[in-house]
């Protein structure tokens, strides 16, 4: 079985959503993340239709965010934790926004009720990867996943030595950047991730959880073990973070 820790369920229409499932019979859960309120309230109501796409609530790090955006969102958190899996994605990306402030305050918050409610965070950073491992040292008893992990490996290594753990996307059948963090990673610290819809393995296609399957044959090859065995070593290493 694969599985998907990183995807935009609510990215998709309906009639999509039907057609993911139909392709997705050896992916075994799919997290869904969410960006914002609105976000959080469309994948809990896709969460609900389908089994193996589980929730995490999230505020991503974007231009409209703002610091009363907090309070709803974990009201919402708190009214509906047991369908809740992570806190997810949150983070900081100064490439969106130059509200500096903001964004480290939610980031916090955030990072804060994931330790209340013992969920996994699943973090997104661009452009201020040093920042952000800087907050994450803090809190470092948590289980973190670095979604998309485009740092230097200077701080690929601190982030490792911090015990977090890393979700590869897809396009590892392009970048070399990704190859070569699945190369010099430890096994029991790499997750499968899509981002769907986004970077798709496949040229002109939205991406998808089933496209799963081509970050395990690139995998495969770079730890030079069977495909299968890849499977077993990502199952072993989601079901640690998400219990």
């Amino acid at each position: 079985m694969i599985y998907d820790s990183h995807a935009h369920m609510d990215y998709f229409s309906e009639k999509e959503i039907q057609e993911i499932m139909e392709n997705s019979k050896e992916v075994k859960v799919i997290i869904t993340n969410s960006t914002d309120l609105k976000s959080c309230k469309a994948n809990f109501k896709i969460s609900k239709k389908y089994p193996k796409i589980k929730l995490a609530a999230g505020l991503y790090p974007g231009k409209e965010l703002k610091k009363e955006d907090f309070k709803p969102f974990k009201e919402f958190v708190l009214s509906n934790k047991s369908s809740i899996v992570a806190i997810g994605e949150i983070g900081m990306d100064f490439s969106e926004s130059e509200d500096k402030e903001t964004q480290e305050y939610i980031f916090k918050e955030q990072l804060k009720l994931a330790k209340q409610l013992n969920l996994p965070a699943i973090i997104h950073t661009r452009k201020a990867e040093k920042e952000v491992l800087e907050i994450l040292e803090k809190n470092k008893d948590q289980k973190i996943i670095l979604h998309f992990f485009h740092a230097n490996f200077k701080l690929i290594k601190k982030a490792e030595e911090l015990g977090f753990y890393f979700s590869i996307p897809t396009n590892i059948t392009k970048s070399q950047h990704f190859q070569k963090m699945v190369g010099e990673l430890p096994k029991d610290k790499i997750l499968t991730e899509t981002d769907s819809p986004y970077l798709s393995p496949h040229e002109g296609k939205q991406n998808q959880p089933a496209y799963i399957k081509e970050s395990i044959k690139v995998i495969s090859k770079i730890w030079k073990i069977p495909k299968s065995k890849v499977e077993q070593q990502i199952e072993k290493n989601f079901k640690k973070v998400f219990n």
